[in-house]
């Protein structure tokens, strides 16, 4: 049984799976509780980057409070036709996008 399961920013239905949703809380603390936060991410990015090597799409949306002061929501997701799964999830300051491909947004923006 998903945790969610949405209709992204790039029409794909991504799911968030309770096995993937338990991983990533164990491995990054600070997105319990945080669920809506990634669905936001997922419906209203600010950017979407593809990339290539790992085959996969980066959600990307800046909060301005977090569990972890001002940051940014990574989603790595995994599109197949026209769905898509959460990989995993965290906080950045910084954006890398060294060959990565924008899909969504514009790449004007600061790094935190």
């Amino acid at each position: 049984m998903p945790i969610f399961e949405i209709v992204s920013k790039l029409g794909k239905k991504v799911r968030l799976t309770e096995i993937q949703w338990t991983h990533i809380k164990y491995k990054h603390i600070e997105l319990d509780n945080q669920i809506f936060k990634m669905i936001s991410a997922l419906r209203e990015p600010d950017f979407v980057y593809y990339s290539p090597q790992e085959e996969n799409y980066h959600y990307i949306k800046l909060f301005k409070e977090t569990p972890v002061s001002k940051k940014y929501l990574l989603l790595i997701i995994k599109h197949l036709n026209q769905e898509g799964f959460v990989i995993t999830g965290f906080f950045v300051s910084k954006i890398k996008r060294k060959e990565k491909r924008l899909v969504y947004g514009e790449e004007d923006f600061d790094n935190l």
